[in-house]
């Protein structure tokens, strides 16, 4: 009887820490690099409509790789909150490549190449896998995830939420966090800079993408940016735009956000 209880204890304790340990991982967190703090936001996952039926009519090539719009389901992860700041940057970095120096300001003028560096020593530093986004899970969370990515609000007063080409004031990148948040607390996912985010570009990836946690094609030349930046028009900021250049590109408009998994 003694061994049973106690079994009957144990396996009850035991349910509670994995039942704690599992709600404490879907928290919104703050995490600290050589004395820098930063914020993440739990995103859940869900199913949305990914693409635009439109296309991205504006490049210069005439062709639109945000076509066809297709479903993908998303797993639930933690993003930023913010773009990853100089401050940031500096403190795991030690330096800042950034071309107009501010140290709340998101950092820029680093490449895809660069993020992957700084991701590593953050990484160490921190003792998480701490990652750029998926392709899928940016536009996802600039569609404002579960409750609202089929209203395409995303599309609409973009102004309101972005530092872009007609509100930047002196024609340049502006603090983070300084305009609206979207639905889910997350800021400047549209404007103040574009965000490399981990996948290779291909024009026909979405033709080819897999319905859960696409990943993009498997190769390429060129890495996705997306959400434009203060040099931008509002049209570039569509959550659904894509964007990309060669993985050593460094540009004064460029720079990056985090994820993690769970």
């Amino acid at each position: 009887m003694y061994n049973k209880m106690t079994k009957s204890v144990l396996f009850l304790f035991c349910l509670l820490i994995f039942q704690s340990s599992f709600a404490q991982k879907k928290k919104n967190y703050s995490d600290t690099a050589q004395g820098v703090s930063f914020d993440m936001v739990f995103v859940k996952g869900s199913t949305f409509k990914m693409g635009d039926k439109k296309g991205d009519l504006l490049l210069d090539n005439g062709v639109n790789p945000s076509v066809p719009v297709h479903e993908v389901t998303i797993d639930g992860f933690f993003v930023g909150k913010y773009e990853v700041t100089q401050a940031l940057w500096g403190a795991v970095m030690g330096n800042n490549p950034s071309e107009m120096k501010m140290g709340n300001h998101p950092v820029e003028t680093v490449s895809w190449d660069d993020c992957q560096e700084f991701l590593k020593k953050l990484n160490t530093l921190t003792g998480k896998d701490y990652r750029l986004l998926t392709e899928s899970e940016w536009e996802y969370v600039a569609r404002g995830g579960k409750k609202v990515s089929e209203t395409d609000v995303a599309s609409q007063n973009i102004s309101q939420r972005a530092w872009i080409i007609t509100n930047a004031q002196d024609n340049q990148h502006q603090e983070v966090g300084t305009k609206v948040a979207n639905e889910l607390g997350i800021y400047d996912l549209q404007g103040n800079v574009w965000e490399w985010v981990n996948d290779w570009y291909s024009e026909s990836s979405y033709k080819q993408a897999t319905k859960t946690n696409p990943q993009g094609v498997q190769n390429g030349t060129t890495k996705v940016y997306r959400g434009g930046s203060f040099i931008s028009e509002e049209v570039f900021c569509r959550p659904a735009y894509r964007n990309f250049d060669k993985p050593d590109v460094k540009m004064n408009f460029l720079g990056l956000r985090i994820a993690r998994s769970l």
